[in-house]
């Protein structure tokens, strides 16, 4: 059995949810072992400058530049010995690089997370020369647009043989879908930490609790159901509300099952990169409705296995480089004045859904479907992986 080392990331903290699946169902003949590391007094500083600069009026390409030039020096002085005491036959380095004298392979969700989610233009050079070297054998992006922000950003000629895109995927589940009433159940997953308190407005939180009102004036037995802690302006509209369930703190991996298996539409019309909760939905069967931004639309068919709203024209979603643009102030301002945009196309598509039930019902079993036997299966994930990692192997 050879050993993984999953390199955590490069700003510290427990290894994401998104790694679960391959530390409980790594590819044949392979194990991950990792380390969660608890961040510093230093990173817990930088976490807390990072969301005081994001909402300061131009204050964050400032700090873009400086968060980025704090990755290298971060980066240069970084403790390998974690791997080296795992002794591992080949280092994992989860959106990060590394400077291990050993075979190592990189993913990352789109390239700017190669250096802390900063500006690549100012260390474009280190990051080539590190994708170059000897050491690094694969270049593991999580989707066909991550693999265009690479090209877009990077001179990639010296390490194009090593680019292949590998999707993440979710676990199959053992369940029969059943409708076991008739209400037409929405349901909608967030943070439940009440510190992360931008986390509800990026995954569209507010869309889903307005279209849900409107809706709920055209339907009878619908229900929304929310796994999210929610502020206090949502909570005042859902109160007095028995058609909508909130539930604000963790749940068990049980109960958050059973919510996931007893609903049937999963909204979602996240203004993000795609993440576990859309792919968690479409394992439990669930139509997905969800914007057509960043890796979306290569999970979610349109029409197909989910549905795909178009994306505000007025908001500029993308920088340079086809990454997200989180870091302009201005990029949240505008989702909120193109808000009523959005309900509205989330109404008109929910619509079909609560009154086609055959239709629902297809999107779902082609999404599960797509979960268990397609691109975003654990089996064509180790696939490629258990490739990727003996060739690397043989090569060291």
């Amino acid at each position: 059995m050879k050993k993984v080392f999953l390199k955590g990331r490069s700003q510290g903290g427990p290894i994401h949810s998104l790694y679960r699946g391959l530390l409980d169902f790594p590819p044949e003949g392979y194990q991950f072992v990792t380390r969660g590391l608890a961040p510093t007094k230093r990173q817990n500083l930088v976490f807390d400058l990072d969301r005081k600069f994001r909402n300061i009026p131009g204050g964050g390409g400032t700090w873009l530049r400086l968060k980025t030039l704090q990755y290298l020096a971060i980066r240069i002085i970084q403790d390998m010995q974690a791997g080296s005491k795992a002794n591992p036959d080949l280092i994992y380095a989860s959106q990060q690089l590394t400077s291990a004298r050993m075979p190592w392979v990189v993913d990352f969700e789109y390239v700017n997370a190669l250096v802390n989610y900063g500006d690549i233009r100012l260390c474009k050079r280190f990051v080539q020369r590190a994708l170059a070297s000897k050491w690094c054998k694969k270049i593991l992006p999580w989707s066909d647009w991550a693999k265009r922000t690479l090209y877009r950003s990077l001179d990639c000629g010296s390490f194009k043989e090593k680019i292949e895109m590998i999707h993440f995927a979710a676990s199959p589940k053992d369940f029969v879908k059943t409708e076991k009433d008739d209400k037409v159940r929405l349901l909608f997953v967030g943070s439940t930490n009440q510190f992360n308190f931008l986390n509800f407005e990026w995954k569209g939180g507010y869309e889903v609790v307005d279209a849900f009102l409107t809706l709920s004036k055209k339907y009878d037995g619908l229900e929304l159901v929310m796994r999210s802690w929610v502020p206090p302006e949502i909570q005042k509209k859902c109160t007095n509300r028995p058609d909508i369930k909130v539930f604000s703190t963790p749940l068990s991996e049980d109960a958050l099952a059973r919510l996931y298996a007893s609903s049937d539409v999963f909204l979602f019309p996240t203004h993000l990169n795609l993440g576990m909760a859309i792919l968690e939905a479409m394992s439990y069967e669930l139509p997905v409705i969800a914007v057509s931004l960043y890796d979306v639309p290569e999970a979610i068919q349109d029409m197909k296995t989910g549905v795909l709203l178009k994306p505000s024209p007025n908001v500029p979603y993308y920088t340079w480089n086809g990454a997200p643009n989180h870091n302009d102030w201005e990029l949240l301002q505008r989702i909120r004045r193109s808000r009523a945009w959005m309900v509205d196309q989330i109404v008109e598509k929910a619509s079909v859904l609560i009154e086609d039930s055959s239709l629902r019902k297809r999107l779902g079993r082609e999404a599960r479907q797509r979960i268990e036997q397609g691109e975003f299966s654990i089996k064509k994930r180790n696939e490629k992986l258990k490739r990727v990692f003996d060739e690397a192997s043989f090569a060291a």
